[in-house]
C-alpha cells in the first residue's frame, strides 16, 4: 500500500523514500484535508526547518486518530504528539549520539555523529517507550561507548507503533552525518519500521571521497595539487589575493548542511597558500602569491619600534605573534629562493625571523607565543626573552621555527639563524622523545620530520642525520595499512587530550583508527620529501609516495567549491571518512583549513613534482 509524507520541504529522507515506493508527499496543511487511513505507513518529517514541527488540533487529531489504528507513524523534529511534548530547540555541538539499539552495523553503545544538530530534548515520555538513541556530551571514545553516563537526554525513541526522533536527520546525506554506514543502517531501520524495503546502497554523504585514485604517482600529483589550487583560489576574499584568503571551514555543520565560514585572514594561511601558488608553475597564479605575500610581509608585519619584524597572527589578533604560524608563513618564500623559484620575498621573510631570532631564549627555543599587551603592561622590551633560559620545548611549537631559522641561513648566510636553529632542535633532541606535547605524540613526529632533514642539510652531521632516522623509524610504529598515520600519545600527555571544551585532539585512547590532518600527518609530504632530497634515501621516496596516496584516496569530492577538493581533519583510517572525536571548540573532525591542512598537503606535493622532474 501507499506511503505518506508530511513535510514543509524537501529532503534527503523524502526524496529517499518517494524513489523506493509508492508514496503522495504533502505539506501539513494539505495532509490535514487528506483521507489518512488510506496509507499503509506516514512518515511526518519536520527536520527540514530550524523550528520543531507543530502540528495544529485538526492535523493533530487525525494523526493520532490514525497511530490508533495500529498503523506505523515516524515522527521525525515534532514537538508534541500523544502525552510527549519536548523542550525548545538546542545546538549540539560537542554530543554525540550512543546507540541503545542492534541493527546492521549498530550494535549497543556505537557513536553516531549528527554534527552541529538542533534537538528537542522530551519533557515527557509516554509508558514503555524504547528508547534506541541518546544523546551524550563530551564521550571519550572514538567508536564505541564503554559506560554510557547520560540516559536522560533520548535521541530517537519508540512506544508502540509510533517512533519519534527529538532530533533533524531529513537530510542526512546533505550533514554528512557519520559513520556513513551506520546511518544508512538507522535509516534502513526507519524504513523497515515503515514497511518499506530499504535499499541495496545508499548516496554518500556530502563529505565523500573518490571512488579510484590514478595509479602512477605523478598522475595522482597532478589531480591532487590541481583541485587543491582550485580550492584555495575558492577561498581568496578578492580573486587576485590583494586581501588575503580566509582561513577555512569550522567543523559545525548544520542539519540542513549549510557550514560556518572562519572568516579571518591569518598570515600563515596567506603565506602556506602563496607557496602552493609560487610553486604551481603558472605565472598568474605566482602573482596571486606576490599579494598574498605582499600583504604578510606588508600591513601584518610591524615594521618600527621594539617589535620591529613581528608578523601578526591575524587580522583580530593584530597584536599577538605565534612563531610556528610566522614559520609557516615564511617557508613558501624561503622555499621558492632554495629551489630557484624566486628570490623576490627571501629578504623580508629572513627580517621576520631576525625579530624571532633576537628574541629566542638560551636554548634556541621561544616562549608559545608573544602578546605585546603582556610588554605594554610590565613595561618592558621583547628583548627580554632572550634572557630567559628556555623557551617551550615542543616540536609544536618551535620545531618549524627552527627550521625556518636554518631554511634562512641556507638562502641569504646568516650565521645567528644557523646557530639558535641549531640550539632550539638540539634542546628538543636532548628531550626526545619526551618534548612537550600538545596534540599527540604522533604529532610531535610528525613535526620533527622536516627541520631534521633541514639540520642535516646544514651540518651534515651524523648524529644529526641519525636523529632524522630515529624520529622517522618511530613514525612508522603508527603506520596503518591504509597509508596513514594513527594517533598515539604515550602516557596520554598531550596537553588537548581529552580537553573538553577548549582545543582537543581527535585521540580517545591509543589504538583508535584516527589520524589527523590538521596537527599531525599534513606535515609528511614536505617532511617526507626534503629528507629525500637531502639524503637521496628511498626509503623517504617510498614513505612519501605512500602518504601522497592516502591523501589522493581522502580528498573530499563535492559539488560545493569551498569542500572539493579539501581535506577534513579528521579521518577514520578504516573506514577513510571523517570522523572523530568532536570535542574541539572549533576545528573538530569535519573542519577544513586553508593553510593548515591543505596547502601543507600541496606544498609537499607540488615540490616532489618539482623533484621529480629536475631528476
Amino acid at each position: 500500500m501507499k506511503k505518506l509524507i508530511i513535510t514543509r520541504a524537501q529532503s534527503d529522507l523524502s526524496d529517499l523514500i518517494s524513489r523506493i515506493c509508492d508514496c503522495d508527499i504533502l505539506s501539513p496543511a494539505e495532509a490535514e484535508k487528506a483521507a489518512l487511513s488510506a496509507y499503509s505507513g506516514i512518515a511526518v518529517l519536520g527536520g527540514t526547518e530550524r523550528d520543531a514541527l507543530m502540528l495544529n488540533p485538526f492535523l493533530r487529531s487525525s494523526l493520532e486518530k490514525y497511530a490508533d489504528s495500529g498503523k506505523p507513524l515516524f515522527l521525525e523534529y515534532l514537538h508534541s504528539f500523544r502525552c510527549v511534548y519536548s523542550a525548545q530547540p538546542v545546538r549540539i555541538t560537542c554530543d554525540r549520539l550512543v546507540s541503545a539499539m542492534e541493527y546492521g552495523s549498530i550494535s549497543e553503545n556505537s557513536l553516531l555523529d549528527s554534527h552541529y544538530n538542533l534537538y528537542i530534548r522530551p519533557h515527557f515520555l509516554m509508558p514503555e517507550t524504547e528508547i534506541l538513541l541518546y544523546y551524550q556530551k563530551y564521550t571519550t571514545a572514538h567508536d564505541t561507548l564503554d559506560n554510557l553516563s547520560e540516559t536522560d537526554r533520548p535521541a530517537l525513541f519508540k512506544y508502540g507503533n509510533v517512533m519519534h526522533c527529538a532530533f533533524c536527520m531529513s537530510d542526512f546525506l546533505k550533514a554528512a552525518f557519520a559513520p556513513w554506514e551506520r546511518w544508512c543502517d538507522l535509516v534502513s531501520y526507519i524504513l523497515s519500521f515503515l514497511g518499506i524495503t530499504p535499499p541495496e546502497q545508499y548516496e554518500k554523504g556530502a563529505l565523500r571521497i573518490p571512488d579510484s585514485v590514478p595509479e602512477g604517482l605523478g598522475e595522482m600529483l597532478d589531480s591532487c595539487t590541481s583541485r587543491a589550487i582550485t580550492l584555495l583560489r575558492n577561498y581568496l576574499i578578492t580573486p587576485d589575493g590583494v586581501y588575503g584568503i580566509r582561513e577555512g571551514l569550522s567543523h559545525n555543520i548544520a542539519p540542513n548542511g549549510s557550514r560556518t565560514l572562519a572568516g579571518y585572514v591569518r598570515a600563515d594561511c596567506c603565506g602556506e597558500a602563496a607557496g602552493v601558488f609560487l610553486f604551481s608553475g603558472d605565472d598568474g597564479l605566482a602573482k596571486i602569491a606576490d599579494n598574498l605575500l605582499s600583504l604578510c610581509y606588508g600591513p601584518l608585519t610591524i615594521h618600527e619600534g621594539d617589535f620591529k619584524g613581528m608578523m601578526r597572527w591575524t587580522e583580530e589578533a593584530w597584536n599577538v605573534c605565534y612563531q610556528d604560524d610566522v614559520a609557516r608563513a615564511v617557508l613558501s618564500s624561503l622555499l621558492a629562493s632554495y629551489f630557484g623559484i624566486s628570490d623576490k620575498y627571501s629578504a623580508p621573510a629572513c627580517d621576520a625571523l631576525e625579530f624571532l631570532c633576537k628574541t629566542s631564549a638560551k636554548d634556541g627555543l621561544r616562549p608559545a607565543r608573544t602578546d605585546i599587551l603582556e610588554f605594554l603592561r610590565e613595561n618592558k622590551s621583547p628583548l627580554t626573552i632572550a634572557e630567559t633560559e628556555s623557551g617551550y620545548a615542543s616540536a609544536h611549537y618551535n620545531a618549524y621555527y627552527s627550521a625556518a631559522l636554518l631554511l634562512g641561513y641556507l638562502v641569504n648566510g646568516n650565521e645567528d639563524f644557523k646557530t639558535v636553529g641549531i640550539r632550539g632542535l638540539e634542546t628538543l633532541i636532548h628531550l626526545y622523545p619526551e618534548t612537550v606535547r600538545e596534540h599527540s605524540e604522533t604529532s610531535e613526529l610528525c613535526r620533527l620530520i622536516l627541520p631534521l632533514a633541514i639540520l642535516y642539510k646544514v651540518s651534515g652531521e651524523d648524529r644529526h642525520k641519525e636523529m632524522l632516522y630515529r624520529v622517522f623509524n618511530d613514525l612508522q610504529k603508527y603506520r596503518h595499512k591504509s597509508g596513514g598515520y594513527a594517533e598515539w600519545d604515550s602516557g596520554y600527555k598531550a596537553a588537548c587530550f581529552n580537553n573538553a571544551g577548549g582545543e582537543c585532539s581527535l585521540l580517545a585512547k591509543n589504538g583508535d583508527p584516527v589520524a589527523d590532518l590538521l596537527y599531525s600527518v599534513n606535515w609528511l609530504p614536505l617532511g617526507f620529501i626534503f629528507a629525500y632530497h637531502v639524503t637521496e634515501d628511498t626509503a623517504f621516496y617510498n614513505a612519501f609516495a605512500d602518504i601522497c596516496r592516502f591523501f589522493a584516496k581522502t580528498q573530499i569530492v563535492s559539488e560545493n567549491p569551498l569542500i572539493d577538493g579539501a581535506w577534513c581533519r579528521g579521518i577514520d583510517l578504516n573506514r577513510l571518512e571523517p570522523y572523530g572525536i568532536p570535542h574541539d571548540v572549533g576545528w573538530g573532525p569535519c573542519c577544513i583549513e586553508t593553510g593548515w591542512t591543505v596547502a601543507e598537503i600541496a606544498l609537499g606535493m607540488l615540490i616532489g613534482k618539482k623533484l621529480f622532474k629536475n631528476k
